[in-house]
């Protein structure tokens, strides 16, 4: 049997809302929500559960959202239908080692962003390594923070401004770019990593305490954000168009800005869902002198898919 954070949080089973103490450990798949924020949490295994917790109250953290066995089919079907629709900060956390990845995902992508960095390897390289060393069943994927409207081309910087503020602050060292949308990435030496958290301080851990404090979204908050999201007038490409767009594409190298390869993707329709943009977007930056995108990732063609 186990408890998790007892003394933190009340802890309610997800269908009939009773308080529950214990949760037997040989249950599969077990869905758990706590009450404060209606975090729900996906885990069947002991050790995990109280490392997750740990380290989540470590860093002064109240996510929305934990998922963890995301190696199981049923954790993935309840990630792209509970996120659908949804916007926000997520990390990826590698249980092992307690590395992690921060990064933002706007209206609708959280899905696309789980499933790129974690099961088509079409994110990170640094995640995607670590995946293939210690495995898919020691990562979590944590929804820290859900952005409260539908993102558009006016608000977007203020989600950028939030992710910033996480990468500022926590410092995550699967992240090589260190601010948002920026035009200068780099990566810091393990010197330097190690002295920057080091001077990870008590205000940094009150900052990020207090930035949701009164904002918690009840589970009917959560939903009519998710319907309000699914209702816009979006000009949808049908399924036969995406497949010639596919057909006709090469494949694309996506560097960051210091020339480390973030990833290679088959198609512009393939790099658009990745980098959370159009099409006609990867279409004009390919045609630029520059090649950069959003200041942040450097793109050119690769060999014929």
């Amino acid at each position: 049997y186990f408890n998790i954070a007892q003394n933190d949080y009340n802890i309610y089973n997800s269908n009939n809302k009773k308080t529950i103490k214990f949760i037997f450990p040989s249950q599969k798949n077990t869905v758990l929500a706590y009450a404060k924020s209606n975090k729900r949490y996906y885990s069947t295994s002991v050790e995990a559960s109280d490392r997750i917790n740990n380290f989540l109250h470590s860093k002064n953290l109240k996510p929305v959202f934990v998922y963890d066995n995301i190696d199981k089919d049923s954790v993935r079907k309840n990630i792209a239908k509970e996120t659908k629709g949804l916007s926000g900060i997520y990390m990826i956390l590698n249980q092992e080692t307690l590395s992690y990845y921060i990064g933002s995902a706007s209206t609708g992508r959280i899905n696309s962003r789980f499933t790129n960095h974690l099961v088509y390897f079409n994110g990170s390289k640094m995640v995607k390594n670590s995946v293939k060393k210690y495995g898919l069943h020691n990562f979590v994927f944590i929804i820290l923070e859900l952005f409260p409207e539908i993102v558009n081309q006016e608000n977007n910087k203020q989600l950028l401004n939030l992710e910033d503020f996480y990468l500022k602050s926590l410092l995550p060292d699967y992240n090589i770019l260190t601010e948002a949308g920026n035009n200068f990435g780099y990566k810091h030496t393990e010197i330097t990593r190690i002295k920057m958290k080091t001077n990870y301080s008590e205000k940094h851990r009150q900052e990020i305490g207090t930035l949701n404090k009164g904002k918690s979204l009840s589970a009917e908050t959560i939903e009519n954000m998710r319907e309000s999201a699914l209702k816009r007038d979006n000009i949808n490409h049908t399924e036969q168009s995406i497949l010639n767009m596919k057909k006709n594409s090469k494949a694309i190298i996506v560097k960051e800005l210091n020339n480390i390869i973030y990833g290679e993707f088959n198609s512009i329709v393939d790099t658009a869902k990745a980098l959370n943009c159009s099409t006609k977007t990867i279409q004009r930056t390919l045609k630029s002198p520059s090649k950069i995108l959003k200041g942040r990732w450097i793109l050119n063609y690769g060999a014929s898919s």
